[in-house]
């Protein structure tokens, strides 16, 4: 799994960011932590890709086989079995994900996008790792009074932009510039609210 300690996540909740936005957000949450000051991990999710986590989640009974059944499917033909999801990069706001699985005492693993990692892995009730560091520096905290405060990369490109605004009428230029650069690195890496998720 690469240099560095591993922190196992759970998917804890699936949160909306505003009632029009078609991303919702997977909050990922440290598996063996509990409390104030928990680190959580919010991850960008369609809404079939959350509705799939949803279902498992919950184990709620779908009458025909979903996109991710199939999924499973495929591998489990191929005499191969899901082992563990890695979140190994975040750019621009969008986590990558390699998801490992075994065959004939072989491990491999395929890129993938981390919200479709997600609904396979809760799906199939495999381990979720990220790197420490990686996790230290885009988590929230749980806060005592169990509130979040998400960070800009979880927020919609029109939102940045309102908020840029604001902050610059404010004059809180720290924080302007925050939302500036992160304006910037979805700009130039052709990065949409769509294809984020």
């Amino acid at each position: 799994m690469g240099d560095g300690r591993k922190i196992e996540m759970v998917v804890g909740e699936i949160l909306n960011r505003k009632p029009s936005d078609l991303a919702l957000i997977a909050l990922l949450k440290e598996k063996d932590a509990q409390g104030s000051g928990l680190r959580c991990l919010p991850v960008l999710v369609g809404p079939l890709e959350a509705q799939a986590i949803v279902v498992s989640l919950f184990r709620h009974k779908i009458p025909h086989p979903g996109i991710y059944d199939l999924y499973l499917d495929t591998i489990a033909s191929f005499d191969c079995h899901l082992v563990r999801t890695e979140i190994f990069k975040v750019k621009g706001g969008i986590f990558y994900s390699h998801l490992f699985m075994e065959r004939d005492g072989n491990t491999s693993y395929i890129e993938c996008r981390t919200a479709d990692a997600l609904a396979l892995s809760v799906r199939r009730d495999i381990p979720i790792y990220i790197g420490e560091e990686l996790l230290e520096s885009n988590c929230v905290r749980l806060q005592p009074d169990g509130a979040y405060s998400l960070p800009i990369s979880t927020a919609s490109t029109q939102v940045l932009k309102e908020a840029l605004e604001q902050a610059v009428a404010t004059e809180n230029y720290e924080f302007a510039a925050r939302l500036r650069d992160e304006l910037n690195s979805r700009d130039q890496n052709g990065e949409s609210d769509m294809n984020i998720i």
